[in-house]
């Protein structure tokens, strides 16, 4: 729920994977309803963006993408997104031994927004929806890639009625089950590691 700490998560995981030599963070999007950037509140803008930030960080995702790519590709339904934009060009780093992760966090915060170039909320969620189902289908792929997404986001509708919720198919950690004690212990950590000198 609301102030249960998704996004700390999610900038931890970030700032974690970019100082670790193991992994390569591809990419993020941090949607946001509150944002005075349209974008950010866009569903439609999330796997172009993923796309792009990790080609400006692999030159050989980056050849496979302008080799596939299409114009209109954001007008496109998204499925057909993911497998134009991350799935096929990633096919060219499937012999790479560094774990790609993308991290999307505050999924459920894509909505309508109030000008006329923005989906309307219904709309926005079924995009929401079938944003999940191309990533599980990502995963259960016949190829399998070196690619993680973690995805934060409040349990709603158009969030627990996908294949996501099915446990074989993701990890689903819900930060409002977690022990109190254990979350005690990670503040008092925190605290102790940001204010040691």
């Amino acid at each position: 729920m609301a102030g249960t700490g998704k996004t700390s998560v999610a900038k931890t995981t970030c700032e974690r994977a970019s100082e670790d030599t193991e992994i390569m963070l591809g990419g993020t999007f941090f949607c946001s309803r509150s944002s005075l950037l349209a974008a950010q509140r866009d569903i439609r803008c999330v796997i172009p963006t993923l796309a792009q930030l990790l080609a400006l960080k692999s030159q050989e995702f980056c050849l496979a993408l302008a080799e596939d790519i299409e114009p209109g590709f954001q007008y496109k339904e998204v499925a057909v997104q993911v497998k134009q934009l991350l799935y096929n060009p990633l096919l060219s780093l499937k012999q790479s031994r560094v774990p790609i992760l993308f991290v999307i966090d505050a999924l459920d915060e894509c909505g309508g927004g109030k000008s006329d170039d923005m989906p309307d909320n219904t709309n926005s969620h079924q995009v929401v929806s079938a944003v999940l189902e191309a990533l599980v289908n990502f995963s259960r792929a016949t190829t399998k890639l070196p690619v993680k997404f973690l995805v934060t986001s409040r349990p709603e509708v158009q969030i627990r009625d996908t294949s996501i919720s099915n446990d074989k198919l993701s990890y689903i950690l819900q930060l409002q089950a977690v022990d109190a004690n254990e979350g005690d212990a990670d503040i008092r950590r925190y605290i102790s590691e940001t204010l040691t000198i």
